[in-house]
């Protein structure tokens, strides 16, 4: 496979058939590296975790003649919009595109998705993470920790090939328990840190810390890694 670091949580996954663009965030065109005909005769489908700006850019959506959507249903697209979507829920499993989908509820807004696609695992976590702020009470901490692993353990079991996990340093010293749980429960042959808003520096502080040459080490936008 190869993976391209676009933009805070943004990804695009090249398999031997399909390519998938997860949360796609060009921050209105500034840093808008996708281009459909860099991958012509595969399939491309966006991949939608949820609402919030920096997850949705509606740029993807000029490419419905050559793209599919997988999009959370907490989003409204305009009823003129002519592409082919497919809306999903929480928990659910789909079919679709050649595609084996599952998703996760996000403890923030939308889903988190779980693709089998050409004998390859993806886990992208949208904003589904251990949400654990330091200025915060215990029954925000402990609601936030309860709901993170209870939708973790869903997926307990499955051999994940790439793991896109939030890890995001306004956390302060709690910005890796996101991706120690998921390493310690579930496991991931490639990691790549995201949602960190520029800091590439939690890269290394995640290689560091015990993972080694799994985080990917990710230093710039438009960055390709072959796995």
């Amino acid at each position: 496979m190869n993976v391209t670091y676009f933009n805070h949580s943004g990804f695009s996954v090249e398999t031997e058939n399909k390519v998938l663009v997860f949360d796609y965030y060009s921050q209105g065109g500034r840093l808008d590296f996708f281009d459909p005909k860099d991958y012509m005769g595969k399939d491309i489908v966006f991949f939608v975790s949820h609402n919030h700006d920096d997850h949705f850019d509606s740029r993807i959506l000029r490419w419905a003649e050559k793209a599919t959507y997988v999009i959370s249903d907490d989003i409204k697209l305009d009823a003129n919009f002519k592409g082919k979507v497919l809306f999903v829920e929480p928990n659910l499993s789909y079919f679709f595109q050649g595609m084996t989908i599952e998703t996760l509820r996000s403890n923030d807004e939308g889903v988190a998705f779980l693709v089998e696609v050409d004998g390859r695992v993806i886990y992208h976590g949208g904003d589904l993470n251990w949400w654990h702020w330091n200025g915060e009470g215990d029954a925000f901490n402990d609601g936030i920790a309860k709901s993170y692993q209870e939708e973790i353990q869903k997926i307990k079991g499955k051999k994940i090939d790439v793991a896109f996990i939030p890890a995001d340093l306004r956390l302060e010293d709690k910005y890796c328990w996101a991706t120690d749980y998921f390493m310690d429960e579930i496991g991931a042959k490639a990691v790549f840190p995201m949602h960190f808003w520029g800091k590439f520096e939690v890269c290394r502080m995640l290689k560091e810390k015990s993972y080694g040459d799994r985080i990917q080490n990710i230093t710039g936008c438009n960055q390709v890694f072959v796995i």
